[in-house]
């Protein structure tokens, strides 16, 4: 599985912007506009979306924000330290928590009231393909992950707006562009009706996750890539504020536990005792949940070897959130007060 077309061109243009952006910082770090102060504590609150094999509308699973079910939106919370290295150039550490869930559940209400038992042209585009939204509906496949994520960022400020007052207590206004890279936990969840209880999905192979050959465990800590925009204002020399959207480019299609094709359950009373067994049988393929008597196609939409995932395309995650940003005075560890020119 690869980072697909789309995510290496924006890589691409962001390296490419990142360059130039640091021959201006070389060029004008002497005499340009100076933060008050080098470093900063702040906190951060937000939503956070997934984007992934679950939810949506392409039916298995996209990483473009097109993709995004808003209705899936969870809290993100964190707390950060920065380094301001100078006008045009910082670094900081993000500590996160975040949650994250898909339902296919929701595409209900773009299909309309679900899908009607034998009404084929209902269920199906005149070209005999199955619709996007029904056959999400009909997968009925859903999650909920709690991550923790740890990323050392850079952020590019290609340019500092002056809004008012002067060097003792300035008004400023940077947009910013960021990369980085980072590492984030996850463990993706499900509901379990029989129960009402949130069951851990990986311990149960619902892909043949070490039972099928090639198929091997995947991992809860993973390498994430983060890369965005922001735009800060600084209020004076003592806080600041700004709002920024942060995309996390990933390299598992795992997050949701849904990325290749439904596996034959006897693969799981083979290889589990027989209560684990239950609960992963019934985890993997949950669309006896809405089509008890299998009336649309038999239920072969979903049989063993039918596509469950798209593992051509790795999941990812996106938060917007807004950052409280507290100058520190640290003149004994040369973060003293500094001074600059005008901004420019």
């Amino acid at each position: 599985m690869t980072v697909n077309h789309l995510t290496l061109c924006l890589m691409k243009n962001i390296l490419t912007f990142l360059a130039i952006s640091l021959v201006l910082h070389t060029t004008y770090a002497q005499r340009g506009y100076q933060p008050a102060y080098k470093f900063e504590l702040g906190i951060q609150a937000g939503t956070a979306v997934f984007l992934g094999d679950l939810g949506g509308g392409s039916g298995v699973g996209t990483t473009f924000v097109k993709d995004a079910d808003f209705k899936s939106i969870r809290p993100s919370v964190g707390l950060f330290a920065k380094w301001n290295l100078g006008a045009h150039f910082s670094a900081r550490l993000d500590l996160n928590y975040l949650m994250l869930s898909g339902d296919d559940n929701l595409a209900s209400d773009d299909f309309g009231n679900g899908f009607i038992p034998n009404d084929y042209g209902n269920n199906f585009n005149s070209d005999g393909k199955i619709d996007a939204a029904f056959y999400r509906f009909y997968r009925n496949l859903s999650f909920r992950s709690h991550v923790f994520e740890a990323a050392v960022i850079g952020e590019i400020i290609p340019y500092n707006f002056e809004l008012g007052g002067g060097y003792a207590d300035y008004s400023v206004l940077s947009p910013y562009a960021l990369i980085g890279i980072g590492v984030f936990n996850f463990n993706p969840q499900a509901l379990y009706d029989s129960t009402n209880s949130w069951i851990d999905l990986r311990p149960l192979a619902t892909e043949g996750q070490g039972l099928v050959a090639g198929r091997e465990p995947y991992s809860l800590t993973q390498i994430m890539i983060p890369i965005g925009f922001g735009l800060k204002w600084n209020n004076n020399d003592k806080w600041a504020l700004s709002f920024e959207v942060n995309h996390r480019l990933t390299f598992t299609d795992y997050i949701d536990d849904v990325s290749t094709n439904y596996v034959d359950p006897t693969l799981f009373f083979d290889n589990m005792p027989r209560d684990q067994a239950i609960i992963a049988a019934h985890m993997a393929r949950r669309s006896i949940e809405v089509d008890r008597y299998e009336d649309v196609l038999d239920g072969r939409i979903t049989w063993p070897g039918q596509q469950r995932g798209n593992p051509k395309q790795n999941d990812s995650y996106f938060t917007a959130t807004v950052k409280f940003h507290y100058f520190l005075d640290m003149g004994g560890f040369g973060g003293g007060r500094q001074y600059g020119c005008p901004v420019w």
